[in-house]
């Protein structure tokens, strides 16, 4: 979070970030490998210091400026680490902490091309997993807030949406034991609901027209697309609906027999039960299925994942020392 007092309009540097200049500037830095600045004091008096000492100097007093929410100061010494050779650990730790420089000024879309620019070069550091979070919540993030307080039908443009689902998707293919999985999870659940809601809109549009085909072009593409969309109990209904509407019979079947696996206990079992005919019913109650769609009336809902923040990042974001890994000091 940005320090209170704080203006960023004060920076000497170039940081106007917000402009083609930073970016050029970031990516001169991460390309380069070999010019110093200042050089700090050697680690032994009267001997020349190292690349190594010089380096680390540098992202230590980084690393202290980002802590104190000093971002100007960090920024600069980041940089200056940043231009060590890439094969000095604390270089690449550099590029990394500038990504977080400008992520906790709420510079989420020039923090997501400083990201993308550590894991373009940086494909097996340990810290990978980190910057592929950091680049998730940064697509998250940049949505801004009143997209997700307007009605679905004025979601139209869902770009911003599916990029972050993108984002999110390959950090959950990459990174299944990471430790920020499950905020990245809540962060996913949020950017389903929120492209579901608009395609869903349109499915109902067409079955209130009677046009049944309509609705299941617009779900089945839902699925294809996004297919973790698939794992949402409404958008599966929603299609079973529209089968059960277009007579639909062998497809229907298959739905039915998915929906009963996927979610035995789920809040609309008694709704696709009638929908799905007797025989399914039967078997929905052999489950311990009740109408109320809850097994023997245990909570459905709540998977004891922690309370996600207003944004939908899940909250207890990384603090800035969390990167740390392997020993660089």
């Amino acid at each position: 979070m940005r320090p209170k007092g704080y203006d960023i309009r004060g920076w000497s540097v170039a940081v106007t970030i917000r402009n083609t200049s930073f970016l050029l500037a970031f990516i001169a830095i991460v390309l380069m490998g070999c010019a110093t600045t200042q050089t700090p004091a050697a680690a032994v008096p009267g001997q020349v210091a190292t690349t190594l000492e010089v380096a680390r100097a540098h992202y230590l007093r980084g690393l202290a400026s980002l802590r104190e929410g000093d971002f100007e100061s960090a920024f600069k010494s980041f940089s200056a680490a940043a231009r060590a050779p890439s094969h000095i650990e604390y270089s690449k730790l550099a590029r990394l902490r500038i990504a977080d420089t400008l992520f906790y000024q709420d510079m989420f879309d020039e923090a997501a091309v400083a990201y993308t620019a550590f894991i373009n070069s940086s494909t097996s550091n340990p810290n990978l997993h980190y910057a592929y979070f950091r680049l998730a919540e940064c697509k998250v993030k940049s949505i801004s807030g009143d997209f997700f307080l307007v009605p679905p039908s004025d979601r139209r443009d869902q770009r911003d949406v599916r990029s972050a689902l993108r984002a999110i998707e390959s950090f959950v293919r990459n990174f299944p034991d990471s430790p920020y999985c499950g905020q990245v999870l809540q962060m996913r659940d949020r950017m389903i609901d929120t492209v579901s809601s608009y395609e869903l809109e349109v499915a109902r549009f067409y079955m209130t027209r009677k046009k049944p085909a309509g609705a299941i072009g617009r779900i089945s593409g839902l699925m294809r697309d996004i297919p973790a969309t698939r794992e949402s109990e409404k958008v599966r209904v929603a299609y079973i609906e529209a089968l059960a509407a277009a007579d639909s019979l062998d497809e229907l079947q298959r739905e039915c027999s998915d929906y009963r696996v996927m979610f035995p206990g789920g809040r609309r079992a008694a709704k696709v039960a009638d929908i799905c005919g007797r025989d399914w019913k039967a078997a929905s109650a052999d489950a311990g299925v009740s109408d109320a769609g809850s097994p023997d009336g245990s909570v459905v809902d709540g998977e004891g994942v922690g309370q996600s923040g207003s944004d939908g990042s899940g909250g207890g974001a990384a603090s800035v020392d969390t990167v740390e890994v392997g020993d660089v000091r």
